[in-house]
């Protein structure tokens, strides 16, 4: 128990110092968060193939890296909206074309393309959107969305824990309690106003007002709670525990990233209406 422990706690750190490092220049950003998304999508392709679907994994690599790089490069203006945007209806011509010549259910196929797609690829590539918010490089927003992440699923656990009686989604995740997910979301909305109060004070970011904060953290934390069930549920049809073994007694790294890819979709949405808006 004790050892099992230990390198639980080694594989936490060890995962902690890799993302924090990626928040050290936009390069280095590139480059791990770039790995993470492919290493996501080797998950989920896994979980796929015991669903009997088979999509063109080194094809979707490269088109999610293009996809990826691409907002990258758009957010240093070395690109257009227009180049990117004809880069996503080139993938969909060319999945279906492609598909018309396999063996095997096609709709299935492309089903997990698609999915692959709009479950991991594009929402990496918001991550880009995130950390040039302000017009350059900045790591302070994103990493705020992953600090309130971390403190809806703490607190969602430990509440529903100790209080938690009502089951929310007993058939897909048996310790899920609607008592738990309340209070990680409030708790979370608390911990969103302690992030405002220490960048404003330590930082002098203040591009963001406390009620942008607040709404962030709504939306994170009911992003968090829905990317969690869609990899449980992914993980129940597949019949596995885990997506992965990469982070030893974690599991794969979507099991990480699960709560955070529906949570960052959310937050670039409304960090897109702010911009809008003003």
């Amino acid at each position: 128990m004790k050892n099992s422990l230990k390198l639980r706690i080694v594989s936490a750190v060890v995962y902690l110092i890799i993302l924090t490092t990626a928040f050290f220049n936009k390069y280095i950003f590139l480059v791990i968060f770039g790995t993470i998304m492919i290493i996501c999508l080797s998950e989920l392709f896994n979980l796929t193939n015991k669903l009997n679907a088979y999509p063109k994994k080194i094809y979707l690599y490269f088109v999610s890296l293009i996809l990826f790089i691409g907002a990258f490069l758009m957010q240093n203006n070395y690109i257009g909206i227009t180049e990117y945007v004809i880069s996503l209806l080139l993938f969909g011509f060319f999945s279906l074309a492609a598909e018309l010549f396999r063996r095997g259910n096609s709709f299935k196929n492309l089903s997990a393309e698609f999915f692959g797609l709009f479950y991991i690829s594009i929402p990496f590539a918001l991550t880009n959107y995130i950390v040039y918010y302000t017009g350059k490089f900045d790591y302070k927003i994103l990493l705020g969305i992953f600090i309130i992440i971390w403190a809806y699923d703490i607190f969602a656990f430990f509440i529903g824990s100790s209080i938690g009686k009502k089951k929310i989604a007993s058939t897909i995740s048996p310790n899920k309690t609607v008592e738990g997910t309340i209070g990680g979301i409030i708790l979370s909305m608390a911990t969103s106003v302690a992030i405002y109060f220490l960048l404003n004070k330590y930082l002098s970011f203040n591009k963001l007002s406390i009620n942008d904060w607040i709404i962030i953290a709504t939306i994170v934390s009911i992003g968090a709670f829905t990317g969690d069930l869609t990899e449980s549920k992914l993980k129940r049809s597949a019949g596995v525990k885990d997506s992965g073994k990469i982070m030893p007694g974690h599991g794969g790294l979507l099991d990480r990233f699960d709560s955070f890819l529906f949570a960052v979709v959310g937050a670039s949405l409304y960090l897109m209406i702010i911009k809008l808006i003003n």
